[in-house]
């Protein structure tokens, strides 16, 4: 509906004078940031409307969407009339407009349909899928890449932005000597022609087509205004001087000149007034601030950083009256360290908004969860990575020792981690069910995974518990809401995704997780809606102000970023060869100038902080050289105590501290003592005061036990606790993975998977061989050869020719108030009647101990005896350990520790066994009661992880023992 808002007034300094005077032909505007260019232009549209200049044909340009919204917002306030229509238009809005206009010159019933960035990414992609790979000598093998279809789709907008013809490329390129650039110009023209085909145009296109179009007819306008003339491109340039205006004012600064990566280009400023024949206004009063303070904070570690920023925000809103919108956050981009920022604020209760597109999916804490699985379900060579962050996420709710212990069983079963994700048999049982039921989810959704990320979406939504859990929580804090925001934003990205050949959750993924320059999904754009703290990229702040701005990462390799990639397909290259000297000094040159931007978007105070990397001490730890130019000495952050509390727990603690210092003076530990009743403080709950945490119930509630966890026992109780209970062991390296490997082969060999013949046991050792796993390519190798020439020949030619009775064969039988499970290598047929255990072991036998004392195989004999599915495989006439590695050169016999049994040796041995299981059960038990695990001066340490945690050595005990008082 249309407004009427009251006049504000305007004062105008001699250079905003004449701009506002100026009549007709065109103006170049120039000054530096904080002289008014942006105003000025707004001040001139508001007069020509109140002018009686006609709506509909006076336009202001600007650079983006939240600009436009900017310049609306104010034009409304400004303006004191009705306003039926309002032409605040960026150039791609602008061009649409000429191009709806001219449909009879473009000789189309109706203008063209926009691709939306997803869109057009989505129809490269899906081109460069059906090209011949013979078609591209040089990069044939890449068509399929996600990587490469972005690099091509970059590409095709930059060259419509330069005005460059596929036939303009290709003459270029081949004057240049470049390889590879012909195929790319042949397809750069199928892509037109197919766009034209089908009524379509990307974002550069529909700029070009207009520009095209708009010096056929009459003009269109008559006062066009252009903001941000520094970041125009080419074709925009084409485009505003086919407008026919009575009268064109544009507005820049060189020295704001930042998104040249984006196809923007500052020579059409450099050359407006030469090529348009304007009159040259260089405004130079800064009317944004009479100066500016600066500091900068250095700290030890990010986490520091960003705990000493937050505190700073509050400090200036509560003791210096800055409204939270009114402060701003900048980093250098979106990245890993933006969601330790995020939560730095939101712990000490910061209000922020964030108006820039592309953030809430990926740094929100709400939506990781759901990430994370619809990572999973696209992605299953990436699950043994992702199983033990599945599992310790919302979506199970595991700790982490239980998580890593899953995996570590599964493992030493031969199976792969994320098989983790389907076996919880050793968990407790509300754990066991939290497992279950998100496997269940997983596996429903996993079936429209390949087919509809939106409909694997709905499954998630509705199955998974963790979705209850985020509305029932929603009305209870701010933190609350703002997870089911995030997730409600990706909904909707999902709901927006391209709606072309591939709608598949790794489709969707893959555009969430383009690049800066790529075409991201995200939810909707925050804006500035809200009132709290602006977080923004270095990008972000450009047209933008406020009293107090605070950097983030002031440090190199963000204020200067020298790092980023170079584009696959440079136009620059096309006109002359750029040595690496002259990139990395132009790129110096947008860092300077990007720099400038950020740092004058402050009116009264800009504070940059940094910290050192991964906490180095070091006097000059990455500190940045723009920070050294401004004439800045770095200052440490201010730390706790703070003399001046600004929140509740600040003023708990800075009083309770004066009231246990018994020199302060009596009156102030009275004044401290009443400010802690005012606070209504419960000293009841202050920790120190409370003795330590006991309970009368046990660790577990059940005894859950296998040969893995019950040798560890009886290793060393403290090692057994720490690895087994608590989860500290560092994750298995190689030769685990090797034994998994040998295990697996063995198993789909006796299973029928693998052909029956030692070629197909290597061929499969071969197919399956991972280089990654090793730490380098001498150790990869030598285990290669160790298992194709002597594990599984040695294995085939004793088991080959007789298969197993049973092979990984999992129990579970009760003894002793406990369950005791495991899986079984290999039962085998015995002649006479019975069978034979067999345990597969991929290391050496000088290590192994005698067969009869074998806690392993002693538990696998009490399983066949005591499991009632195992009853088939009784009598047990004999227990062995077979080395695979260990194999006699001479014979070929494999090493073995071996146990027969007869009718006497049986009983004797189940007797022995039984004993030495229920007394280490036993040994279990009063250790989960008591809770006091003591290291075993006769374990066996050579490979525990727990040295430095334990008494018995010398990196294990204190630095500084404490002596009786």
């Amino acid at each position: 509906m249309p407004f009427v808002i009251a006049l504000a007034p305007f004062e105008a300094d001699p250079g905003q004078a004449s701009v506002l005077a100026h009549q007709t032909g065109p103006m170049l505007v120039t000054g530096r940031p904080g002289t008014g260019k942006t105003a000025v232009l707004l001040e001139r549209f508001a007069r020509l409307i109140e002018a009686d200049a006609d709506p509909d044909r006076t336009a202001l340009i600007v650079a983006g969407a939240r600009a436009r919204r900017d310049a609306r917002s104010r034009l409304l306030s400004r303006v004191g009339s009705s306003l039926p229509s309002l032409r605040v238009l960026t150039v791609h809005g602008l061009a649409f407009h000429v191009v709806s206009s001219r449909t009879l010159e473009l000789s189309t019933e109706r203008p063209p349909e926009v691709l939306s960035a997803p869109e057009q990414f989505a129809r490269v992609r899906e081109m460069l899928g059906k090209e011949d790979p013979g078609d591209w000598p040089a990069y044939g093998r890449m068509l399929g890449l996600r990587g490469f279809a972005d690099e091509v789709r970059q590409f095709l907008l930059r060259a419509q932005e330069a005005l460059l013809t596929p036939e303009d490329v290709l003459s270029m390129a081949e004057a240049a000597g470049l390889g590879g650039w012909r195929e790319l110009a042949r397809f750069y023209d199928v892509y037109l022609r197919s766009l034209d085909s089908d009524g379509l145009v990307d974002f550069a296109g529909l700029v070009a087509k207009a520009a095209a179009a708009a010096g056929q007819g009459g003009p269109l306008f008559d006062h066009i205004m252009v903001d941000d003339y520094q970041e125009a491109t080419f074709g925009a340039e084409w485009l505003l001087s086919g407008t026919g205006a009575r009268s064109l004012v544009v507005a820049g600064d060189l020295g704001s000149h930042i998104f040249s990566f984006q196809g923007s280009t500052d020579r059409p400023l450099r050359r407006f007034a030469e090529q348009f024949q304007a009159v040259a206004v260089e405004l130079s009063t800064n009317h944004r601030t009479q100066g500016v303070v600066r500091g900068a904070w250095f700290t030890q570690h990010t986490s520091e950083e960003h705990a000493a920023v937050a505190r700073e925000l509050r400090r200036v809103h509560v003791e210096e009256g800055v409204p939270w919108r009114d402060a701003a956050v900048v980093v250098r981009r979106q990245e890993s360290h933006l969601a330790g920022l995020l939560r730095a604020l939101d712990d000490a209760g910061i209000p922020r908004s964030i108006p820039e597109r592309r953030v809430s999916l990926t740094a929100e804490e709400g939506t990781h969860p759901f990430l994370l699985a619809l990572r999973w379900l696209a992605r299953p060579e990436e699950r043994d990575a992702l199983v033990e962050p599945l599992l310790t996420s919302d979506l199970a709710g595991l700790s982490p020792a239980a998580a890593r212990g899953l995996v570590r069983s599964v493992r030493s079963r031969g199976l792969p981690p994320a098989a983790a994700a389907e076996h919880g048999e050793m968990l407790m049982p509300e754990e066991r069910a939290a497992v279950s039921d998100l496997n269940a989810v997983l596996r429903e959704a996993e079936a429209m995974a390949g087919r509809s990320a939106l409909d694997a979406w709905r499954i998630l939504w509705k199955g998974l518990a963790y979705s209850r859990r985020l509305v029932d929580a929603a009305g209870a804090s701010a933190g609350a809401r703002r997870d089911v925001d995030s997730v409600l934003a990706l909904s909707e990205a999902l709901a927006a995704a391209p709606q072309g050949a591939d709608r598949s959750v790794e489709a969707f993924l893959e555009s969430l997780e383009a690049g800066d320059e790529g075409p991201g999904l995200s939810g909707p754009n925050e804006g500035d809606q809200g009132e709290g703290v602006r977080v923004l990229t270095a990008h972000g702040t450009a047209g933008q102000e406020f009293d107090t701005v605070i950097v983030v990462g002031a440090v190199e390799g963000d204020f200067p970023s020298l790092s980023r990639p170079e584009p696959m397909f440079d136009l620059g290259v096309l006109e002359r060869r750029i040595p690496q000297s002259e990139r990395n000094r132009l790129r110096l040159e947008d860092e300077r100038r990007l720099w400038d931007v950020v740092i004058t978007r402050a009116r009264r105070r800009v504070l940059l902080t940094g910290s050192g990397p991964h906490g180095e001490e070091s006097a000059l730890a990455g500190r940045s050289r723009f920070v050294s130019e401004l004439s800045l000495g770095w200052a440490p952050a201010p730390i706790a105590p703070f003399a001046q509390p600004l929140t509740v727990a600040e003023a708990a603690a800075l009083w309770r501290r004066v009231l246990a210092d018994r020199s302060s003076a009596r009156p102030d530990r009275l004044a401290a003592l009443d400010g802690i009743l005012t606070l209504g403080m419960d000293r009841s709950q202050w920790w120190f005061l409370r003795d330590w945490t006991g309970t009368d119930r046990p660790l577990h509630e059940s005894i859950r036990v296998s040969h893995s966890r019950l040798s560890r026992l009886e290793n060393c109780d403290l090692q057994y606790v720490l690895g087994q209970e608590l989860g500290l062991e560092s994750p298995v390296g190689y030769q685990a993975w090797v034994g998994s490997l040998v295990h697996g082969i063995i198993e789909d060999c006796e299973n029928g998977v693998i052909e029956r013949s030692e070629e197909a046991l290597v061929g499969a050792a071969e197919g399956r061989w991972r280089r990654q796993e090793f730490p380098s390519l001498a150790v990869s190798e030598a285990f290669r050869r160790l298992v194709t020439t002597t594990m599984l020949p040695a294995w085939f030619r004793e088991y080959g020719t007789a298969p197993a009775l049973a092979r990984e064969k999992g129990f579970e039988f009760e003894f002793d108030g406990a369950i005791v499970s495991g899986f079984i290598d290999r039962v085998g047929r015995v002649d006479g009647g019975g069978s034979c255990i067999t345990d597969y072991k991929t290391g050496k036998s000088r290590n192994a101990g005698k067969a009869e004392e074998n806690l392993q195989l002693g538990i696998y004999y009490q399983a066949i005896n005591q499991a009632e599915e195992l009853e088939p495989f009784r009598p047990v006439r004999g227990v062995e350990l077979v080395f695979l590695r260990d194999v006699d050169f001479r014979t070929g016999q494999i090493a073995r520790a071996a146990k027969g049994f007869n009718s006497k040796e049986g009983p004797e041995y189940e007797e022995a066994m039984s004993k030495k299981l229920t007394g280490l059960i036993g040994h279990l038990r009063d250790l989960q009661v008591t809770e006091n695990y003591r290291p075993n001066p006769s374990a066996e340490c050579r490979f525990c992880d727990f040295k430095t945690l334990c008494s018995l050595w010398p990196q294990g005990q204190e630095l500084f023992p404490v002596g009786p008082r």
